[in-house]
């Protein structure tokens, strides 16, 4: 009878449930960077409080869309932008973990990059298009801060899933 012997870091064993709240903690942190950086990118573009303001907007209609100002709406689509993030997270830590299995910092942050270009892909095609307010939020930014924010939410989120576990 031939036997393994595999070592695994404690929090990366396969049977570690840890990856679950590790993975939402990652895609949070992940959020609040992405968050930054369109935040900061919109000062240039359509305004400060565009893109979380364009979430709720999504939602409630063009009279929540306040690029400009600090309202309801920007807290309320920084909410759903966060609860996103954290749904976000966890489903990589899923594919990092357990289907890709990744191993080292630079493969797992490249990995978080396509898997956040992916869910751009996704909610610019597929969800976004679904709603009568979608035009609002493709708006609410010109293209390259959407590719910017996302490969900043999967850049820290990878980095996170490796090195901070």
């Amino acid at each position: 009878m031939t036997t393994t012997n595999t070592t695994y870091r404690t929090s990366e064993r396969p049977s570690d449930a840890g990856w679950i709240l590790r993975g939402a903690r990652n895609g949070v942190i992940a959020g609040l960077a992405m968050a930054m950086v369109m935040m900061m990118l919109g000062l240039v573009d359509q305004g400060f409080f565009a893109a979380p303001s364009s979430i709720w907007a999504f939602f409630a209609g063009p009279t929540a869309y306040h690029p400009h100002d600090l309202d309801v709406a920007v807290v309320l689509g920084a909410m759903g932008h966060m609860m996103n993030s954290a749904v976000l997270g966890l489903a990589f830590a899923f594919v990092a973990t357990r289907v890709l299995q990744l191993s080292g910092t630079l493969p797992s942050v490249a990995s978080g990059i396509v898997f956040a270009l992916a869910a751009l892909a996704v909610m610019w095609f597929a969800v976004l298009p679904l709603g009568a307010n979608g035009e609002i939020v493709k708006g609410a930014a010109a293209v390259w801060i959407w590719v910017m924010g996302h490969m900043v939410f999967g850049a820290v989120g990878g980095w996170l899933s490796w090195n901070w576990r």
